[in-house]
């Protein structure tokens, strides 16, 4: 009788350890899909230069948009905006969104006609060469240029190869979250800047458009789009709200 249960909880371990292993992944997942909300919506607008305001509809849009291109392979931009019931221009900051937050891969919007287009063999190259550079290790210019496979020995030669190739993958946003700066030639990265927090200031939602606002602590500033004052004094729970 103890062999038997000796026997049975031996082949029941590695089945609730397996089973373990899944609730664990299904909680990541669903951690995953947590950090898409309409605050880091907002940041990433505005590393674009673009203001986004509150929304109470906002999650009901970018369920609406994920599923029609991923579930149904929708490429027209003007039918996904109608259908989610956003401007043409939002609905496509909102797929650059969820390409950052990599929910949607090997896509990217050609904007002079409003459609989606599926990266080619040559795109899917590219992003492969530069993705160790800009996704996680937020290399500069020069760094890339050392770092990145050549065909050439000529180290201009292989700079100017670098700026062109990533400027083709900015500039569609075939890779997002970065800006190419020509005049200084730098990159910069959204997820650097997200997390820079200048001692004295604090990202604050106007509470009135929901805009949002880099003010002072020890001060207070209009908001930006609707003039609201915003004051600088938060509480630690805002403070946590804003990394």
């Amino acid at each position: 009788m103890n062999t038997n249960i000796l026997l049975i909880i031996v082949a029941i371990v590695p089945i609730v350890l397996m089973i373990g292993c899944f609730i664990v992944l299904a909680l990541r997942k669903d951690n995953n899909k947590g950090n898409i909300n309409e605050w880091s919506y907002k940041r990433y607008a505005d590393f674009y230069g673009q203001m986004e305001l509150a929304d109470p509809s906002f999650n009901e849009k970018i369920t609406k948009i994920l599923k029609m291109i991923k579930d149904d392979n929708e490429e027209d931009i003007e039918f996904i905006a109608k259908e989610s019931g956003c401007t043409v221009p939002e609905c496509s900051l909102k797929i650059d969104y969820l390409k950052n937050k990599r929910l949607l891969d090997n896509i990217y919007i050609d904007r002079d006609y409003n459609k989606i287009i599926r990266c080619s063999e040559e795109d899917l190259r590219l992003i492969e060469k530069y993705k160790p550079f800009v996704y996680s290790s937020h290399r500069t210019i020069d760094e890339i240029v050392t770092l990145a496979p050549t065909t050439t020995n000529d180290i201009n030669e292989n700079r100017e190869i670098v700026r062109k190739e990533l400027k083709y993958l900015i500039n569609k946003r075939i890779i997002n979250g970065v800006i190419y700066n020509e005049v200084d030639d730098k990159l910069i990265y959204y997820t650097v800047e997200k997390h820079k927090h200048d001692y004295d200031y604090a990202t604050i939602e106007c509470d009135k458009c929901g805009a949002l606002n880099e003010v002072n602590y020890d001060s207070k500033t209009r908001c930006k789009y609707c003039g609201n004052i915003i004051r600088g004094y938060i509480t630690f729970k805002d403070i946590k709200k804003s990394n």
